[in-house]
């Protein structure tokens, strides 16, 4: 997974080499997969931003995750009707709808592999140091409880 800025210009380059493909009648499906991973990272992005991590909310970078996802949701808009336009009169209604079930799917499969590895890695990241913080509590509680006792002669 990439963030939104980094997916939109994946997509802006993506859509020039579509362009400049079907205008010399040869083959965009490499362009058109670039793309549709493009647009499934920024649709994730903008789902990701909706619920932000806990970290992200401490730090701030929250914000301004929602306002990258955001524009580059509106952006992604525009290419895609962009892309979408140009499937359309290259392929025809039913060649558009093929490339549309085709970004179903890569979003389906991008969701059961990328996202989720992702995902599991902010876990472990955020139990890991949750861990930590939670062990030097208990550590610092304990160190505190025995120089009160050792201070009052009872260890």
């Amino acid at each position: 997974m990439i963030d939104p800025i980094t997916a939109i210009s994946i997509a802006a380059s993506a859509v020039s080499n579509i362009k400049s493909l079907m205008l010399a009648g040869r083959d965009a499906s490499s362009a058109l997969s670039r793309f549709a991973g493009a647009v499934s990272d920024v649709n994730y992005c903008v789902e990701k931003s909706k619920n932000p991590g806990i970290f992200a909310s401490l730090t701030g970078s929250a914000e301004q995750q929602a306002i990258d996802a955001f524009t580059a949701h509106k952006k992604m808009q525009a290419l895609r009707q962009e892309v979408e336009t140009m499937v359309q009169f290259s392929y025809g209604m039913d060649g558009l709808q093929e490339y549309k079930d085709t970004l179903r799917r890569v979003r389906a499969q991008r969701k059961k592999t990328a996202y989720r590895q992702a995902e599991l890695k902010q876990a472990l990241i955020t139990w890991f140091f949750g861990g930590v913080i939670v062990l030097s509590g208990i550590v610092g509680l304990g160190l505190v409880l025995w120089m009160i006792g050792k201070q009052q002669g009872k260890w």
